[in-house]
């Protein structure tokens, strides 16, 4: 599962371990967006975001989660209209095929390569950005894939008119940016994965699935199943072939709020692989799940107080438990990847007893679990590998405290760092565990009993070599 962030969600759902349960409120908040005309929902759709919630950094990770629940409630009191919200994607031929390219693709100005996969002809993705250009100061989400490739998710005031999300993707680790936005796209928090530097994917919040095996230079897209949203799901990939999607109903009254779908085409179809029951339903009353795959056959998908595992592609879920202190119950999900049988979960605990998170380990794709490392303090958590994790904390103004392991939480090595001043860090992806990246998001001056204007979810993207000791802002 490539979900460090983000999401990451954005992720890599990096993010806060204090404030990812806020990360969909904007999206909640919006719940009626069918029934305005498309003009007014892209300015409904960019207040809101500019009026998520400020992340918090406190010692209580699910301090967000009654916010969250508030909103919803208070969201559906005025009358949003969860329940009657139309379906914005196009009908599946049945029940159990969700759906299939359904128009021709966007073509670069290069041409498609000739050894184009699993498809007739690609979708273009433009070349608004001159080569080599700068990745901004308004990133919402960035995955680091490797020493050399990522991508980062950011605002570009100078394309389209004036503001408008735009996926830039770079393959000298940040020195040079490349436009590779998929033509029309224009959602602010879409599920982004990408296994390597060719093949990703990019899931619309109303759909389509892009896809592309060039690096971004051409996509190809299908339409979601009839039924099912893209807001709050998640993916995880296996091979450039073989994937699974968790995509939520798009109407409160769905007997079946989350279904799991496989493509072993690399998304060109999907077919529906079965149900996964989870306590957080609807889909949109808490914090969205995550889902991580070990192989075609072995996955978890962690939600709100409950971790599922399958054993046969997704046809099938049991709930699985994992180790907590007495007093303490496991409440949701920060993080969850999956390296081959190796599984690790950030999770969050509540109760009398409980720390703020703590890091689960599984060697056997999640059938059995042992707790790895308490989190009480530390606001942002890297895993790099089965093996190798970093917990980052701000520490003062200008500080960050990091814990380093490399042997699974057996041991641990901490140390002191800097950031830049005037900024916390909003995400991290980290791939070892000296060379990362990092959001940094401008600190708010307003006191904290004051009535504040939101910030948006956005900020400049900077690089380590040392681990967290010391940060470069990347142009």
């Amino acid at each position: 599962m490539d979900d460090q962030s983000a999401g990451n969600r954005r992720n890599d759902r990096g993010g806060s371990v204090n404030d990812a349960a806020n990360r969909r409120i904007g999206e909640w908040a919006d719940l009626s967006a069918m029934s305005r005309p498309a003009a007014v929902n892209e300015e409904v759709r960019r207040a809101v975001l500019v009026a998520a919630p400020e992340r918090r950094r406190s010692r209580q990770p699910l301090a967000g989660l009654a916010a969250a629940v508030v909103v919803v409630l208070v969201a559906a009191g005025l009358g949003f209209g969860l329940a009657g919200r139309p379906s914005s994607v196009a009908p599946s031929a049945s029940s159990s095929a969700a759906a299939s390219e359904s128009e021709s693709p966007v073509v670069s100005p290069a041409g498609p390569p000739s050894n184009w996969w699993l498809s007739p002809s690609p979708s273009s993705a433009p070349s608004a950005l001159p080569s080599g250009a700068s990745v901004g100061d308004k990133v919402w989400q960035m995955r680091r894939l490797d020493a050399t490739n990522g991508w980062a998710l950011s605002e570009m005031p100078a394309v389209a008119g004036g503001g408008a999300p735009r996926l830039l993707l770079t393959n000298d680790a940040g020195t040079t940016w490349r436009d590779a936005t998929p033509a029309g796209e224009t959602d602010y928090q879409p599920t982004i994965e990408f296994i390597d530097a060719d093949h990703g994917w990019l899931l619309e919040t109303d759909g389509p699935l892009w896809r592309t095996a060039d690096g971004g230079r051409t996509w190809r897209k299908t339409a979601l199943p009839a039924g099912r949203t893209g807001m709050s799901a998640a993916m995880s990939f296996v091979s450039p072939s073989t994937g699974f999607l968790l995509l939520s109903a798009n109407s409160a009254k769905s007997p079946e709020p989350w279904v799991v779908y496989r493509t072993n085409d690399g998304g060109a179809s999907l077919q529906r692989a079965g149900t996964a029951t989870l306590p957080d339903q609807p889909p949109m009353s808490g914090p969205e799940p995550m889902m991580a795959f070990s192989d075609p056959l072995d996955g978890i998908v962690a939600g709100w107080q409950a971790v599922l595992r399958t054993q046969d592609g997704g046809a099938h879920w049991s709930t699985v438990s994992v180790p907590v202190s007495f007093g303490a119950r496991y409440s949701g999900v920060y993080q969850l990847r999956a390296f081959g049988p190796n599984v690790v979960l950030v999770a969050y605990l509540d109760g009398a007893t409980a720390p703020g998170a703590t890091t689960y380990a599984s060697g056997d794709a999640g059938r059995t679990w042992r707790s790895a490392a308490a989190i009480e303090i530390i606001d942002y958590s890297a895993i790099v590998d089965g093996q190798t994790w970093l917990q980052l904390g701000m520490h003062g103004t200008e500080s960050v405290h990091i814990r380093v392991t490399r042997d699974a939480g057996a041991t641990w090595t901490s140390s002191t760092g800097s950031r830049p001043a005037g900024r916390h860090v909003m995400a991290v992806s980290f791939v070892s565990a000296t060379d990362g990246w990092a959001i940094f998001q401008v600190d708010s001056t307003c006191p904290p009993t004051s009535m504040c204007p939101i910030q948006p979810e956005n900020g400049q993207l900077a690089q380590t070599h040392d681990g967290g000791v010391t940060w470069q802002v990347l142009p």
